[in-house]
């Protein structure tokens, strides 16, 4: 789970007042026309050399997604292809902010047909067949629940499709590893769509996460989620707000971007000095955070305070009329039966240990769990250090290329 550096300076320390409110409501609301020097996925992709492509996937709630994807090389071998999807409040972007050696760059240069999704709400994918999320609050009735029940499964079917593969490796980062969960314990023929699961501090149930600033955010949205929608507020923390065109000007003095940088990180996760760049924190300032619905907000301050892994809990009349059961049902992790490796670092404020320990225990299938060997290793750093290359994936690559991520027993083929 990541969310916006800034997200605490829209949160006033006191949102029983609903004077405050609804002045919440208009300070929430982005502006038109501020300027920015942001470059979208494919500009960024080719200022780095990769010829990067658009796609549209529409979900069977009408959900119209964005997925990016930068092809292999004509020179490259096929390989499976892959599935990147990323945390809370963020975009696909957050798998190329750390420059050339990030996530994203690091696979496509290994010649892997990396795929990027971004799930509903966020600025790539904030369109509907038939909503306008400016004016309709249906658009943003949704939490992880329907990102995992409805956004992943598109995702994953466009892909296919469109390499004419009959499988993919998926890696899912904080909230986009938990949603793949949901999707296995709703949609469990999916599983034998998938050869490989790498989970970068996957978000399932966070009782224990140590981040205070993060547990009083989602914590105060869950409790006002009536109040905050009733006063207009369905979208938080979306692009174009006005602290945002502030953080830009002020991170074209590099100083002032590590220093912020690093009071931001500090603030909402662990501090680790040095781990991510100037040129990082300037990349993520310009679109993070990226947006999302309150009530997937709201989803998460739930989830700060059960040991379940647990749908959306409406209140028990409201839960009698969509479950059929007066408290949320539980999600199944059983489900999630095809290969996984899951990295986790020491230091990660917002998935603690030991409610990552209480998923992989659940999971039938774990080649792996991967205690990072840095003991300041936090969440951030799972995608954007600049260590990435050097401390992850070289142990991600390993099962990248067993017979697990390729489909077929490479004995059998003489290719292990």
């Amino acid at each position: 789970m990541l969310h916006g550096c800034l997200i605490s300076l829209f949160i006033p320390g006191s949102l029983a007042d609903l004077n405050i409110v609804s002045a919440l409501a208009k300070v929430m609301r982005p502006l038109d026309g501020l300027p920015t020097n942001n470059k979208d996925f494919i500009q960024f992709a080719a200022e780095n050399g990769y010829k990067a492509e658009k796609h549209e996937v529409t979900t069977d709630d009408g959900y119209i997604l964005t997925v990016h994807r930068i092809p292999p090389g004509s020179k490259c071998t096929k390989k499976t292809p892959l599935l990147l999807v990323h945390g809370l409040l963020q975009s696909d972007e957050c798998f190329l902010d750390s420059g050339p050696d990030a996530p994203g760059f690091v696979l496509a240069h290994e010649c892997y047909d990396v795929w990027f999704g971004n799930v509903r709400g966020n600025y790539y994918s904030r369109k509907h067949v038939t909503l306008d999320p400016d004016r309709d609050l249906g658009f943003w009735k949704f939490s992880v629940d329907e990102i995992g029940q409805l956004d992943i499964p598109a995702m994953i079917d466009y892909v296919l499709d469109a390499t004419n593969a009959k499988k993919l490796n998926y890696i899912g980062y904080s909230q986009g590893g938990g949603s793949f969960f949901i999707m296995n314990s709703e949609k469990p023929e999916y599983v034998d769509k998938i050869n490989l699961f790498i989970g970068l501090a996957p978000a399932t149930r966070l009782y224990y996460t140590k981040s205070v600033l993060d547990r009083l955010v989602v914590n105060a949205i869950n409790s006002l989620q009536g109040p905050l929608e009733a006063s207009g507020i369905w979208e938080v923390t979306s692009r174009g707000l006005p602290i945002q065109g502030t953080l830009e000007a002020l991170c074209r003095v590099p100083l002032l971007t590590d220093t912020l940088g690093n009071v931001a990180v500090s603030a909402i996760d662990s501090s680790h000095l040095g781990s991510m760049t100037p040129e990082t924190f300037r990349r993520i300032f310009e679109h993070v955070p990226a947006g999302t619905s309150i009530q997937n907000l709201a989803w998460y301050g739930q989830a700060m305070n059960e040991l379940k892994f647990l749908k959306f809990n409406y209140g028990s009349e409201e839960n009698l009329k969509v479950y059929g059961v007066a408290e949320p049902p539980e999600y199944d992790l059983g489900k999630t039966t095809m290969p996984v490796v899951i990295f986790h670092g020491k230091s990660d404020h917002i998935v603690d240990t030991r409610d990552l320990d209480w998923v992989v225990s659940r999971l039938p299938n774990v080649l792996e769990y991967v205690t990072m060997a840095d003991p300041l290793w936090n969440h951030f750093d799972m995608v954007f250090s600049q260590y990435w290359k050097k401390q992850l994936f070289t142990t991600m690559e390993t099962y990248l290329n067993t017979s697990y991520a390729r489909g077929f027993a490479c004995v059998e083929f003489d290719l292990c």
